[in-house]
Parts: C-alpha cells; structure tokens; sequence
C-alpha cells in the first residue's frame, strides 16, 4: 500500500484485523486508504501509517479505520528500534495490556504477526482523544489520578518478564553525555548566563548528584509504568486514559509516569508550562491518593519522593536550553513546530525551574 492512495492491492492481508475490528466476518474491502503519520522521524525502518475503507458483508457496508505499526527486522532496523518493537508486540500479545485496570487502557490490538525477516506489524485500534492540544489542566489532572492507579494496583507485583523494559534511569540519566554536558555549563557564555544565571551552576551539581538520583528512586516502592506517559501518548477515551505506545513498559519507581506526563510533556511542547507549573502540587494529589485506594501501604512521602527524583533525572533539559543560548540557535519543541522560538525558550526555562525544584526537595528528602 502506498500512503494517499487507493489501495486495492496488498489489502487480503488486512481481512482478520478488519473482522476483530467489526466483530463479524466481511466478504471484501473497498477503498482502502493508507495516510502516513509522522513518528520517530529520526528513525529509519519503521513506519505508522492510518488505514481505512470500507467492509463488505452481504448487502452491508461498514466503514473502519485502524492503525498499522510496521518495524522492519534487524537486518534494517537498529537494535534499539528491534528491542522495543519485541517489547510492544510482546506486551500486546501476552495479554498484560488487556487487565492493566484503574482507568489506565491500551489500543486494542486486531492483528500482530512477525515475517521471516523479522519485520513486525501491529495492527491497532484507532484511538481519538476527547479533548484539546495541548493538554488543558483537566486531561492532565485526570490522566495524573487514573496513573497513580495504575501504579498503586502493580505496586509489588511487577511481572519478572524478561522482555520488559528495566532501563529507564539510564535512559534518562545519560550517563555517556555527562562530561560533554558539564564543558557547556561551564563554559558560561554570556548569552547562556543572561538567561540561565545561577541555573548553570545548580545544573554542574544536578549531573554530579546522578548517581545518588539512580540510588534514590532503585530504593523507592516499584510498580509497573509505561515509561513513555507524554502528552502525545495520552488519549482520553472511553471513560478513561488510554496510553499508545508501550514500547518501553516496565518496572519503575511510583512517580516516575506522572514524571512523564507533567516534566516531559512540557519540554515537547504536549503541555504547556503556564498549565502545568500551577497544578503540579495537585497532580502528584490526585496521583496518590488514586495510588493509594489501591493500595494504602503506599506512603504519599514515596510518592511525591519518586516523582521528585524521577524528574530529577532530566538533568540534560538545562544543558540543552544552554547549548542552545551558546548558539543562538532558535529553540524548538517537536510537537509544536510553528511555535515562536521566544516562547519556546520561556517554557523551556520555566522547566528548568521546575527540575531544579525537583531535584532539591529530593535531595533534602533523602538527607533530612
């Protein structure tokens, strides 16, 4: 199938995931139609992509969309896009995502297969978001409470699978990035000290501090977490959150999503600093206490610790906003491309705030 065409070729193997999808059997499809969707562009090898048309049955006709997710085999794709197509086929396969429970729902899954070459398909349901983008105050304050059930329901009870995701402090902490990180705050060009003033030097201390970040949320209540919770993954549908992407599903501190939802969301530009800065203290609220109805052994002192030190993990957000004013070079968030650079910039450092925050009541969390 070619995107924006119509594709009456290649289509037979669409047949089971239409009929899972309909929930009865069809006779033909008609006007299918494939339009690409824009997704780890700076990845080769994979691809997602909206199809639609129309189901034959008899004398009825059923129109249906879905969403395929195709990665190509090893021998094309990197190891680090392989090991995370596995992890999400796996994840969908295994039935994990159909009893996640607590409000927190996955795509439903039509069909999934892995070729000869490796190359895996997953064909998804389509799933539209009831409400506005960026996410407004309300999505993100539900999405913080149906999260902390999630995590309240899996605290303790991770499943040991080996596929899941367990490398998720690396992932962010960076460690191969720290000394290159460290030469740009010191380099204290004047443009990067007009804006960043004493953020510079809490930034060289927030690096230095990595390791007792890593030993801090290693020691904290685990749950199962998506890892992945941005605003660009988060749905409101069917009553609930539905999260795409389960990629990188595994074992984590409680926060270390809400981390996601409020911290990275900002810095892609899937929410906005001016709502998000405001109702943080209610979000981690709303998050514990819908942790701790499932599960009252959860102290609300671990919570607001984990997401704490789970922010404080982002500590390469200050060195690229630096990086960036050392350049001059116009500052951009990936979900809003047409955003003005001065804007970008403002939110940016308003973030920086909120990780400098962050990693200071960590630190005085775990040395009080």
């Amino acid at each position: 199938m070619k995107a924006g065409t119509d594709a009456a070729a290649h289509v037979g193997d669409l047949v089971p995931a239409v009929e899972t999808a309909l929930g009865h059997p069809v006779d033909v499809l008609r006007h299918v139609h494939c339009e690409s969707i824009d997704y780890d562009a700076f990845l080769a090898h994979r691809q997602v992509a909206r199809i639609s048309g129309t189901a034959v049955a008899g004398a009825a006709h059923q129109e249906w969309s879905l969403i395929e997710k195709t990665t190509a085999g090893p021998a094309l794709a990197v190891p680090y896009l392989t090991r995370n197509a596995v992890r999400e086929l796996r994840a969908y396969t295994s039935g994990l995502l159909d009893h996640l429970g607590a409000h927190v729902l996955a795509p439903s899954v039509y069909d999934a297969s892995v070729g000869e070459d490796g190359m895996i398909v997953l064909r998804l349901e389509e799933v539209r978001h009831d409400g506005r983008r960026p996410l407004d105050a309300e999505t993100l304050l539900e999405a913080a409470r149906d999260l902390g059930g999630l995590a309240g329901r899996w605290h303790g009870r991770v499943p040991a699978d080996p596929w899941l995701f367990d490398g998720w402090i690396d992932r962010h902490s960076q460690r191969e990035a720290m000394r290159d990180g460290l030469s740009v705050l010191r380099r204290r060009h004047p443009s990067a000290v007009a804006r960043l003033g004493d953020r510079l030097r809490a930034g060289e201390r927030l690096i230095a501090e990595q390791p007792r970040v890593r030993e801090l949320l290693q020691s904290l209540p685990q749950t199962l977490c998506h890892h992945d919770a941005v605003g660009a993954n988060v749905f409101r549908s069917r009553g609930g959150t539905v999260l795409i992407d389960w990629e990188s599903v595994g074992p984590g501190a409680v926060g270390a999503d809400l981390a996601s939802l409020l911290f990275s969301s900002v810095r892609r530009g899937d929410a906005m600093a001016s709502v998000v800065v405001p109702l943080l203290d209610d979000a981690v609220e709303a998050y514990t206490t819908a942790a701790r109805e499932q599960d009252a052994s959860l102290s609300a002192s671990k919570v607001r610790l984990g997401f704490d030190a789970a922010v404080a993990l982002r500590w390469k957000l200050i060195v690229d906003v630096a990086r960036g004013l050392d350049r001059d070079e116009p500052a951009r968030r990936g979900s809003l491309p047409d955003e003005p650079p001065e804007t970008a910039t403002a939110e940016l450092i308003e973030l920086c705030d909120v990780l400098l925050s962050c990693a200071s009541r960590a630190w005085d969390a775990r040395t009080g």
